[in-house]
């Protein structure tokens, strides 16, 4: 780079000698006027040369500072050269897509894409439906459910008319039973009569039997007049072992009636309520869950339509775990039917006790 200027400054003072040489020629009288503008030209030359030395320097620093600057320029031109490689790219697939696909194309399947999205959208609609219907079923049902636990009118209907019909049953049965009194009393009448007539009799024969023990001793009787005399007793005898029958027959139907009828309690079950007796209930592993099982007897005074029982499983704590409903349907009076029942995720194991009772009508 120093070069540059040392060239120029010869070159300069080339120029410049010729021009004294020319001027020597021209004007040989102004030589020490040139001289001396010489000497103040060389004062000023070498000024210009310390300044091109500083301005040397300073391009060389700006060099530096250009090469310097000129790293991060090549690698963003090799960036330029990534991205245009990339552009490149990208314009050879943009001419594939318009070789293969116009934009009508394009456009049909932007349109069928949204009519596949409205599809879409219709049936997730229809679905948010869906489940709001089934939760407002699943609420409904619900709280039919509930409603199912309590006694319905028509049932409620029923069981009047039934209790009803074995009311009016009754009413027959006591009027037989009193029509039946009324028979035994009027028997019981004639057979007092009856015993009186034959305590008549008897009375009667035995004053027969002191008069014939008379005449005997009199003699004035004969054995052919006794002997039909004796057989008035017989026939009396006869009369008094049809009665004796009759009481006999009497006695053995009383007896009879006063047959002995085991209580509940004989037959092993324990009271429950409302004329309900139970027995034999066991608890049985099933599974995860727990099976129940027993005997209950309708022991009331009339047949249930629907008999309603309820279980309720404690735990150690005697905190309630489980409650279930089950029914008995057609449960006549005397008659003693069993139920078999499953008690939901919990084992033997957790239950502590149990409780069956009828549940109670409203």
């Amino acid at each position: 780079m120093r070069a540059l200027p040392v060239f120029l400054i010869s070159v300069f003072l080339l120029f410049v000698l010729l021009g004294v040489k020319t001027a020597d020629a021209e004007e040989k009288t102004g030589t020490q006027d040139v001289m001396k503008e010489l000497d103040d030209f060389q004062k000023s030359l070498s000024n210009w040369m310390k300044n091109l030395d500083t301005l040397g320097s300073q391009f060389s620093t700006l060099q530096k500072n250009v090469g310097e600057n000129l790293a991060p320029l090549k690698e963003f031109d090799k960036t330029m050269k990534g991205l245009e490689e990339k552009l490149n790219n990208s314009i050879s697939r943009m001419e594939s897509i318009e070789k293969t696909a116009s934009i009508a194309e394009v456009k049909g399947m932007l349109d069928s894409f949204g009519k596949t999205f409205d599809v879409l959208k219709k049936l997730l609609s229809d679905i948010t439906k869906r489940v709001e219907d089934q939760e407002i079923k699943s609420a409904v049902l619900e709280k039919r459910y509930q409603e199912a636990q309590r006694p319905l009118e028509p049932i409620k209907k029923a069981i009047e008319d039934l209790n009803k019909l074995v009311t009016d049953k009754l009413g027959e049965q006591e009027r037989k039973i009193t029509s039946l009194e009324d028979s035994i009393k009027t028997r019981v009448a004639s057979l007092d009569s009856t015993m009186k007539t034959f305590e008549g009799q008897t009375k009667a024969v035995s004053d027969l039997e002191m008069r014939m023990k008379k005449v005997e001793k009199a003699g004035g009787v004969s054995a052919g007049t006794a002997t039909a005399e004796a057989s008035s007793p017989a026939q009396l005898q006869v009369a008094m072992g049809t009665e004796t029958v009759k009481v006999a027959e009497g006695t053995e139907t009383a007896a009879v009636a006063k047959e002995h009828i085991p209580t509940p309690e004989e037959e092993g079950f324990k009271e429950m309520e409302d004329g309900f007796y139970i027995r034999n209930v066991n608890l049985f592993p099933f599974g995860s869950s727990s099976q129940i099982k027993g005997e209950i007897k309708n022991f009331s005074d009339r047949d249930r339509s629907i008999a309603t029982f309820t279980i309720k499983v404690y735990n150690t704590s005697d905190m309630l775990l489980f409650t279930q409903d089950f029914s008995i349907k057609t449960f006549k009076k005397g008659e003693i039917r069993g139920f078999n029942e499953i008690i939901s995720g919990y084992t033997p194991l957790d239950i502590a006790r149990y409780e069956i009772m009828p549940k109670r009508r409203y």
